[in-house]
């Protein structure tokens, strides 16, 4: 219980912002962000170099912003790609997040109505499924960046206070106090030259616990993470989160063979194809090869060949890319599959 509310408190509190501050901000996102996805992998070390593995149960999502910078889509997925729940933001004139709707199975699980006052979020009331209030969170400003509050139960009664941390504008420190105002508990990050936390320490006192985990990342050319590696407070590798982000502005990008070569894999599965710069290729599944041949591409046309040692194998896709995965459509474009790189 004290692990979901601490996330649930920090969820709450680093997805509220002002009109002078996005949700790329708080989520630490560069540049004109349209789409990200987040998959997370079962993770090894092999001869001194991390792999992915099978798809974890959870830990999937997907997120969608407006061109203004803020989340208008959350949705958590299970390991085939379908969502489990997803939330919808809606905002004033002056884009303003006014309230977060939370859907599971196709009805109403949780609102969030979000009270403004001079351009920033002071009170966020909680209602669950049937309309009633169950909690409201109250806060307190610096800038753009919430420095303490309290959350209160429906009988209006304070279950706990918490005052926040900041460094650049990104969350380093938060302590958690109970309804009688002592320690509870407290999270702290380290963050690199990027912004992104490369230790997250979690500690009760009353618990008698404190647990570090370190976090290892690779940068696309926005210096936004699109590959991390999560280590448990063993300092062993744990999970790898591969990232797949979209920009506003990646259909203006121009494509040359080199952004098809390497190994891909289809999303949701464990088939793959390997597409090598002397423009042979191999596909298969887990250790096994299936097929191989040649493959060649067309940019005027967007059409992808793959023919195949045996011409019965051979295939012709039309395709498009979503940020680094290769999306294969059929001939009357009808989505076929996703490619992506782990």
């Amino acid at each position: 219980m004290k692990r979901i509310l601490k996330l649930l408190l920090f969820t709450t509190v680093i997805t509220s912002c002002s009109n002078s501050k996005t949700d790329l901000n708080n989520y630490n996102l560069k540049g004109k962000v349209w789409k990200v996805q987040e998959t997370t992998y079962d993770a090894s070390e092999k001869f001194g170099k991390y792999s992915s593995e099978d798809k974890e149960y959870s830990g999937h999502s997907y997120f969608e912003f407006n061109d203004s910078g803020n989340l208008i889509e959350f949705r958590s997925l299970d390991k085939k790609g379908k969502t489990n729940w997803n939330q919808n933001y809606t905002y004033n004139a002056d884009n303003i997040r006014t309230e977060i709707t939370t859907i599971e199975d196709g009805k109403v699980d949780r609102k969030e109505i979000n009270h403004i006052k001079n351009d920033k979020i002071v009170k966020v009331e909680v209602y669950n499924k049937d309309g009633e209030n169950t909690s409201v969170y109250n806060y307190n400003y610096s800038g753009s960046n919430i420095i303490s509050g309290s959350v209160q139960n429906k009988d209006g009664k304070t279950t706990l206070t918490f005052e926040n941390e900041w460094n650049d504008g990104q969350l380093t420190k938060q302590i958690v106090n109970d309804s009688l105002g002592n320690l509870d508990y407290y999270q702290e990050y380290l963050r690199n030259n990027f912004n992104d936390a490369v230790s997250y320490t979690y500690s009760s006192p009353t618990d008698s616990i404190k647990n570090t985990y370190k976090y290892e990342y690779e940068y696309d050319d926005k210096n936004n993470w699109v590959k991390k590696y999560d280590f448990d407070k063993k300092c062993k590798i744990d999970n790898i989160i591969i990232r797949n982000i979209v920009y506003f502005d990646d259909s203006k990008k121009n494509r040359t063979e080199d952004d098809f070569i390497g190994m891909w894999f289809v999303m949701d599965d464990n088939d793959w194809i390997e597409i090598r710069k002397d423009n042979k290729y191999d596909s298969g599944y887990s250790s096994r090869i299936k097929e191989s041949g040649t493959w060649e591409v067309d940019f005027d046309t967007k059409l992808l060949t793959f023919r195949a040692n045996d011409p019965d194998d051979s295939k012709k896709y039309r395709f498009n890319f979503e940020g680094y995965q290769i999306v294969l459509y059929t001939m009357d474009g009808k989505e076929k599959s996703r490619l992506e790189k782990r």
